[in-house]
């Protein structure tokens, strides 16, 4: 009976695993097919507008898209309300832009006016002094100035070169030459931001430092980045100044001395003659006087030796003493 007992015990255990194997195996295919199969998610459009349906690409999917995955169980409440303040910017984006692109704008043209004026004057004083004033009329002032003497066709005449710099609308019908520095305004104008920014970075990166290496490079790279926004500072305000204010150059000349003639045909005056004889003969007086005073001034040195030769020439001509004659010898 014992073993009978035993043998029917172990008939129900397998009895009873192969009961529980069988109702595992059914009950993971009854729910693989009670699962729906996976699709596109029909979203309801904004507004109350019609749903989306399945495969169909909306025209404005870019804005829709966020608030999908905005949307989505389990998303962290961060990420949801930055991607519903995204989803209006995404929808603009998809749709052109009715603003005027303000770097297309049109700039005012950035010119350096010159200008280069040659004027043969009769009295050069006024003639400066006149110059002068229309620089004053015009806003301006003189900035250089050079009064020499140049010599044409053998004769000598002044000229004065002037440099004046006036307002560019006073210098529109006088110019005769011009510069656009426009692009190169634009190009320093960019720079000068750029720079900034960085010095901008920088300043935050050492106010993070705790490494006196770190801080003493950081300080290297902005006194760096400061020179070169000084530099194109500078340079900007150069170019303004030279566009706000024209350069003129003004050559004022006095016409050739002319030879004086006398007039052929005149009647004769003998007193005329008489003062030019005079005149001349002083000329020919006062040039000998040069000669002989440029002589003296010039053989100083020689005066001992003229000494020397004139007392050995009066010691050579003096006459010597007669000698008595000899006495005729005694028989």
């Amino acid at each position: 009976m014992l073993w009978k007992n035993r043998r029917l015990r172990t008939r129900f255990a397998v009895l009873g695993a192969l009961l529980v194997i069988v109702g595992g195996v059914a009950c993971s295919a009854a729910s693989s097919f009670v699962q729906p199969a996976a699709g596109p998610t029909i979203l309801p459009a904004a507004g109350g507008s019609k749903a989306v349906a399945p495969g169909a690409v909306p025209a404005s999917s870019s804005a829709m898209a966020v608030p999908a995955a905005a949307v989505a169980p389990g998303a962290p409440a961060a990420i949801a309300s930055d991607a519903q303040r995204a989803a209006p910017v995404a929808a603009g984006a998809s749709q052109p832009s009715a603003l005027p692109d303000t770097s297309a704008q049109i700039l005012d043209r950035m010119v350096i006016r010159t200008a280069q004026l040659a004027v043969e004057v009769g009295d050069m004083e006024q003639a400066l002094a006149q110059a002068r004033s229309i620089a004053s009329r015009g806003g301006g002032f003189v900035s250089a100035s050079n009064t020499h003497v140049e010599k044409v066709n053998d004769q000598d005449r002044m000229v004065a070169d002037l440099t004046l710099q006036v307002r560019s609308d006073a210098a529109d019908g006088e110019t005769s030459g011009s510069q656009d520095v426009t692009d190169e305004y634009v190009d320093l104008d960019s720079n000068l931001r750029n720079l900034q920014a960085s010095e901008s970075a920088i300043l935050k990166l050492m106010d993070r430092a705790t490494q006196i290496q770190d801080v003493l490079s950081l300080q290297r790279e902005l006194t760096n980045v400061r020179g070169q926004i000084e530099r194109i500072q500078g340079r900007k305000t150069y170019l303004e100044r030279r566009t706000d204010m024209a350069t003129i150059t003004l050559s004022l000349r006095l016409p050739p001395a002319q030879d004086s003639k006398p007039l052929s045909g005149g009647a004769w005056d003998p007193f005329a003659v008489a003062q030019r004889g005079w005149q001349a003969s002083l000329t020919l007086l006062r040039g000998v006087a040069e000669a002989v005073i440029i002589v003296v001034a010039f053989s100083w040195w020689l005066v001992p030796f003229i000494a020397l030769g004139a007392y050995a020439w009066l010691h050579r001509r003096r006459p010597t003493a007669p000698t008595a004659p000899a006495a005729p010898a005694e028989a």
